[in-house]
């Protein structure tokens, strides 16, 4: 049974190990099967929402894939671009044959501060719409970034949370990683407990993408918003006004 739940755990049917949601994107992760459970990840874009390369595009065959409406994904890993304040991770921990208890999801920075905000290309989706989601919330601006349990909150939620998996049980979180002073790239590892030993698993991106996000820049080289019918067009301004509340516009 699930001890005190992730606030945000309440989520069924995420697509996460099992049919997808029209929501997310990329294929799921899954953790080796040799763990004594498994983990997978997704990343939810639907609600809309941007993304940041550190560089302008320039390559014609990448604009072309950008305003057509094409392989737009395959752009942003070529350069290893960055949602643009705010990562939504759709996650699944399934039990296995024994019961466990999870103890903690650490977060673990590549850096061990952020670096500056991508400011080359911005590429920001409409929103598709749905309801709101609770969610854990990470600061990534953080010098020691930790899952609390909600956005402004400054209480930890592992300090008093656990999560107990009877074997075979699943449960579903859903994570929002925000960044706005700059940029972060970082790994999810699952601290858990079984027959009295402790261990770690790590939680590997969703597929084709890493864990990363940055804050908005003041301005970009180019900035593109999508189109209802597909594809993306160029703005005349380099400022991200219509997504950045705290865009000087």
């Amino acid at each position: 049974m699930i001890g005190a739940v992730l606030t945000a755990l309440a989520l069924n049917g995420l697509g996460l190990g099992g049919e997808s949601e029209p929501a997310a994107t990329g294929s799921p992760s899954a953790s080796p099967p040799s763990a004594p459970f498994t983990v997978s990840a997704r990343q939810d874009v639907g609600d809309g929402g941007c993304t940041a390369l550190e560089d302008r595009i320039s390559s014609p065959r990448d604009r072309a894939e950008i305003v057509t409406g094409g392989d737009v994904a395959a752009v942003v890993r070529r350069h290893r671009g960055a949602r643009a304040g705010e990562l939504t991770a759709e996650l699944t921990i399934e039990g296995g044959t024994q019961p466990l208890t999870i103890t903690s999801i650490a977060i673990e920075p590549e850096q061990p501060g952020p670096a500056p905000p991508f400011a080359g290309t911005l590429l920001c989706e409409a929103s598709a719409g749905g309801e709101p989601k609770i969610q854990l919330y990470a600061d990534l601006d953080s010098s020691r970034p930790v899952f609390l349990t909600g956005k402004g909150s400054a209480d930890r939620y592992f300090d008093e949370h656990v999560v107990t998996l009877a074997p075979g049980e699943q449960v579903n979180l859903s994570a929002t990683f925000v960044a706005a002073k700059g940029s972060r790239e970082f790994r999810l590892v699952v601290h858990y407990v079984q027959n009295g030993k402790q261990g770690v698993v790590p939680v590997p991106a969703p597929s084709g993408s890493r864990y990363a996000v940055t804050g908005y820049a003041a301005e970009y080289g180019a900035v593109y918003s999508g189109s209802p019918n597909g594809g993306f067009r160029r703005e005349d301004d380099s400022r991200p006004c219509r997504w950045s509340p705290a865009a000087p516009c």
